[in-house]
């Protein structure tokens, strides 16, 4: 390049020199800035291109998914209505099949035998038919053996109880649990004939005939009901028009075209149909509308009846499954490509404006680069040849300018400066060395890192503490751009902000993180200040600071904050709520006990307020007893009563409770069901049998509470080699959002704390339920997703108190005739004396109170009772002293959690022969009856 611009310059004179300099440098730069704009208006049209295809994309693809979910919405509404219908109709047809067979047997029970009585009915049932032959009726027992099948009478006298639909459900099975837990409901399976591939979805509906431990049920194949709707559906499609720009088509999964807005395409199979780029369309249809979401196929329209080129167009696809059916909107893309060519004839007249504008600038700069150097060139010739040879010699030595050679004043002036440099350079860098001392002394030795980069933040020089804190040398930034290096893409643009502002002029403070040679991001402070020379930056001069520890000390304050902060709006949220729930049920008692004191409050009326107010009055003893609970808990004040106990007692029972209760509210549509592992022997545990109904309860309670909709199912089951014993409720409820399921156990914490939640409550069962778990024993794990469900799990370990004296025990005892009354409200507590004397060959008698009690002792000759002191109606103390004034040689054993010696002594006292505190071993429970035996 020097070499090219001597030989274009040399033996030229200055104003050509000057001309042609200036002509050149103009004419570069308008041609680069010119070049630079055209460019730019080609990546701004390329940028709008873009952001028009994406924007036209984006609308029509939401456009189009909305108007398939439309169909497929439609479509969906009108097959579960297919499928209402089948079940009222299948439904019905039983009813009167029932009521055929039990008209029969109510008339002819004393006339003809169980065998004739049957035979009748199956006669009168069996030849049936309706819905065009294909409906009947079936009998079977409750064990699974046929009783009647009109269409497959080989089956008769046979057991279908193993009999299993394609996809493995046991079909009889279903049908026998459904009468017995329901007595009547709907079952369902899918069924596959011989020598077919074709897999028929069917529905039953079966009633208990309990006379018989029969049920009657009927079957229906679902596709039979559903053609109809089929065609009416696809009827109305044909028909729906969106928009004039959007298409729509059914095709089913074999490639048919079910329905088209080109009507002429309806009936033809279309599987091998291309477009103009060989890809079969119907496929690619069929398999993007089969993914779970659906998904869009892009093509060229080989179906349309223009004359004009096929058009590109975008259709979303999405299957309805249960009907093989894909259904798509489509639309076409001819509108983005228009949008696109206007664009760009935009672009050309643009380019077309900066050509013919450059030439005129053009040539209005040469003009004026000739008049302007020709002038400064005559006017300077004569003083720049004597500057230029004082320049030769003064770059090397200290010469002075003669001024008196000079003839113009601002030459001469320019003399007498320049003599006045030369005198001065020498005091000037003599001093220029000693500042040049203090600065490096001061930058090296400074406690801050320390990096100078020119305008371009280009590095130029870093301090010792720079390479200590990011660990890189003087090699590694020399040159390079520092924030290349310290900052990574995420804050690269705010450095290159910071630079701009600070190439500017401006003093810049920040904080932020920059990356270290091995790639940590610390937290420093930032100082940018410009080194300005003249009014002009030359320079930047950065201070770091690392600010990591105060950092964290500032993040870990304002967690403490933050959890402050939540814990105190989480109890006075909690006290609201709280407040709330205790003043609704006393409203109710202050309100109706005011309304009962009226005298115009009639003795009905009275009744029911009074029913009203005792069941306030249980739900605020409930919520008092929860905040009992939860103190006890958390103070570790609670007691527990460790003892023997029968879950399968327990867990029956909380099943009647709740069965009761759900049907008394409004829930007695959803399914209540207990799954047991184990038999009543073998599923005795040794916990508090008390608490563990309360954690129990407040689990199904919730799970009743927030299902509308399906089943709760709650048990137990043994795991990891039958070490563990895990229990479980589990519904198809509301669910829990996953991000609340942390939260969900702990206390003053609802999933929804607003003023609009659809369920009441305070909260504080699962945190019980949770601290009941955890001092029992036992572990909580939690499985739930939003609008699906809730399964909660409970593990303990699984261990029974085993008296080995007991088991080692040569000659058992033998009771066989004798007869043991066992008093106990709780049934858990009789399912385990029970169990402790099936071996015994006893006959054994439960009373729930002292009243059933002496009832028992009259009517039947009771050899020993077991007493429970503390009972409703009629408590022990009183029970036995009646009892003794009937019979005083009936040995009565008095039996009680209650461990003080004043509690027993008021038991001899009332006419126990004896005492037992809970919990009882087996062993003792046993030598105890045979003493007062042996005695009596």
């Amino acid at each position: 390049m020097k070499f090219i611009l001597t030989n274009l310059f040399s033996n030229k004179s200055i104003s050509k020199v000057f001309l042609l300099s200036l002509l050149s440098i103009a004419i570069g730069l308008i041609l680069t800035f010119g070049l630079f704009a055209i460019q730019q208006e080609k990546q701004k049209f390329k940028r709008e291109s873009i952001l028009i295809q994406e924007d036209f994309l984006k609308n029509q693809k939401k456009t189009l998914q909305q108007e398939t979910q439309t169909l497929i919405n439609y479509i969906e509404n009108e097959r579960l209505q297919t499928r209402n219908l089948l079940k009222q109709d299948i439904s019905s047809r039983v009813y009167e099949a029932h009521s055929i067979a039990t008209n029969l047997y109510k008339s002819y029970k004393n006339k003809l035998s169980n065998k004739e009585l049957q035979q009748l009915i199956i006669n009168a049932l069996k030849s049936v038919r309706f819905n065009n032959g294909d409906g009947f009726f079936f009998i079977n027992r409750l064990n699974g053996t046929v009783v009647m099948d009109p269409e497959n009478p080989k089956w008769v006298g046979k057991n279908k109880l193993q009999v299993k639909d394609v996809y493995g459900v046991p079909i009889i099975q279903h049908e026998i649990e459904t009468a017995k837990s329901l007595g009547e409901g709907y079952t369902n399976y899918s069924w596959q004939e011989e020598n077919s591939q074709r897999i028929h979805p069917k529905i039953s509906f079966v009633k208990l005939f309990k006379e018989f431990d029969w049920y009657i049920g009927c079957t229906q194949h679902v596709n039979n009901y559903k053609s109809d709707v089929q065609k009416k559906i696809l009827n109305k499609i044909i028909d729906l028009r969106f928009d004039e720009s959007i298409s729509i088509a059914v095709i089913g999964f074999d490639g048919t075209c079910l329905a088209h807005t080109n009507k002429e395409l309806i009936g033809n199979n279309l599987w091998n149909r291309t477009d103009k780029d060989g890809n079969k369309i119907v496929q690619e249809f069929i398999s993007r509308g089969t993914d779970s979401k659906g998904g869009f196929v892009e093509y060229v329209d080989p179906f349309t009846n223009s004359s004009k080129s096929p058009l590109p167009k975008l259709i979303f696809a999405k299957a309805c499954k249960d009907w093989q059916w894909v259904v798509g909107s489509g639309v076409n893309l001819e509108e983005l490509n228009q949008a696109i060519a206007k664009r760009n004839d935009e672009l050309q007249a643009n380019v077309n404006r900066y050509i013919f504008n450059g030439v005129i600038l053009v040539m209005l700069i040469v003009i004026c680069i000739i008049i302007f150097s020709r002038y400064v060139v005559r006017v300077s010739q004569n003083g720049l040849n004597i500057f230029t040879k004082f320049f030769e010699k003064a770059a090397s030595e200290s010469l002075k300018i003669n001024t008196d050679s000079l003839h113009f004043k601002e030459f001469k002036e320019l003399g007498r400066l320049a003599n006045e440099m030369i005198s001065n350079r020498e005091q000037i860098e003599q001093q220029l060395n000693i500042e040049t001392a203090y600065f490096e002394q001061l930058f090296e030795n400074s406690p801050e890192a320390i990096a100078i980069t020119d305008n371009e933040s280009k590095a130029i020089k870093i301090n010792t503490k720079f390479t200590e804190l990011f660990g890189y040398t003087s090699q590694d930034v020399k040159g390079v751009v520092i924030d290349h290096l310290l900052a990574d893409e995420s804050i690269q643009e705010e450095a290159n902000k910071l630079n701009k502002l600070t190439a500017d002029g401006q003093l810049v403070e920040i904080e932020t993180k920059r990356k270290c040679k091995t790639g940590e991001m610390i937290d420093v402070s930032i100082v940018g200040n410009p080194i300005v020379v003249g009014n002009e930056t030359i320079a930047i001069f950065g201070i770091y600071r690392d600010i990591t520890q105060r950092k964290l000390y500032e993040h870990h304050l304002t967690e403490a904050k933050n959890k402050a902060v939540e814990s105190d709006l989480l109890k006075s949220a909690f006290l609201a709520n709280m407040s709330h729930e205790i003043r609704t049920p006393m409203n109710h008692i202050i309100g109706f006990t005011d309304i009962m004191t009226s005298q115009y409050t009639d003795e009905n009326e009275r009744r029911e307020y009074g029913e009203l107010i005792k069941q306030s009055s249980n739900k605020l003893l409930q919520l008092i007893n929860d905040i009992i609970d939860l103190s006890k808990i958390e103070s570790r004040q609670i007691k527990l009563d460790w003892g023997n106990s029968n879950l399968n007692g327990i867990m029956e029972c909380l099943f009647n409770k709740y069965y009761a209760r759900k049907n008394i509210g409004n829930k007695s549509h959803i399914s209540l069901k207990l799954h047991k592992a184990l038999n009543d022997k073998d599923s005795i545990i040794y916990t508090d049998a008390k608490r563990l109904e309360q954690l129990l309860s407040n689990l199904i309670e919730n799970a009743i509470k927030f299902t509308n909709e399906g089943s709760v199912e709650f048990g137990y089951q043994l795991i990891e080699d039958k070490s563990l014993i895990e229990l479980f409720v589990k519904d198809t409820g509301i669910g829990i959002p996953k991000e609340a399921q942390k939260d969900i156990f702990k206390s003053f914490t609802q999933i929804d704390g607003s003023d609009t939640r659809q369920h009441g409550g305070t909260g504080l069962g699962l945190t019980i339920t949770h601290r009941l778990i955890e001092v029992l024993g036992g572990k909580i794990r939690i499985e739930s997703k939003e609008n699906e469900g809730t399964c909660i799990y409970i593990q303990f370990p699984y261990k029974l108190e085993k008296d080995e004296e007991l088991s080692n025990q040569a000659k058992p005892y033998n009771w066989k005739g004798k007869k043991i009354l066992i008093v106990d409200d709780q049934r858990n507590n009789f399912a385990y004396f029970k169990t402790s004397l099936e071996h015994t060959y006893a006959e054994i008698y439960w009373a729930k109170n002292g009243a059933e009690a002496i009832s028992l002792c009259e009517s039947i000759t009771i050899d020993i009772v077991l007493m429970d002191i503390q009972m409703p109606v009629m408590n022990g103390y009183e029970a036995t002293k009646r009892i003794k004034l009937q019979n005083a040689a009936i040995p009565i054993i008095g039996q009680t959690a209650f461990v003080e010696k004043e509690n027993k002594n008021k038991a001899i006292a009332a006419g126990c022969d004896d005492y037992l505190v809970k919990p009882v071993k087996t062993k003792t429970l046993l030598d105890l009856i045979s003493k007062q035996l042996s005695i009596n």
